[in-house]
């Protein structure tokens, strides 16, 4: 008969033992929410995975005798399978749509821009959800427009 010998002890069990280490708590002023707190980042230039890919494209052509480490090919290659846009023409265009939001001094940072440009959202209510520090800092209506211009970029690939 299979099952516990005793029906009134309780069942014991036995738990392995952790096989990694607790992840230590972020240092710093850090969060992407609807305070986008970015710490020493905050000012810093942010890029896409697709402008990140065209800047390695271009540093490889320019470059005749590489001297590359394997954290750049695999920055290179996480770069390349994420991108959302592939075409050199493309990703510039896409920079250039989203980088006139920043120009125009809504308060739209560099790292939302950079966002806004990397999950390719359909509405402005995806936008906000994905990125709620756009709250308050533009209008529904004009970024409706921008994201249809990126989608058109994204439908043409």
């Amino acid at each position: 008969m299979a099952g516990p010998q005793n029906p009134t002890a309780p069942a014991t069990k036995t738990v392995p033992p952790p096989t990694s280490r607790r992840r230590p708590p972020p240092q710093g002023d850090e969060e992407a929410s609807t305070r986008l707190r970015l710490g020493d980042m905050a000012n810093e230039q942010a890029l896409s995975p697709a402008e990140v890919t065209l800047m390695l494209d271009q540093l490889e052509k320019a470059n005749r005798r590489p001297n590359h480490t394997e954290i750049y090919y695999k920055t290179r290659d996480y770069c390349r399978e994420f991108a959302r846009f592939k075409d050199d023409n493309t990703i510039q265009q896409v920079n250039a749509i989203s980088t006139e939001l920043t120009d125009r001094d809504l308060g739209i940072t560099q790292y939302e821009r950079a966002q806004l440009a990397t999950l390719c959202c359909d509405t402005a209510e995806e936008a906000r959800t994905l990125i709620p520090s756009l709250e308050g800092k533009i209008e529904d209506a004009e970024l409706e427009e921008m994201l249809k211009h990126i989608s058109a970029l994204r439908d043409f690939q």
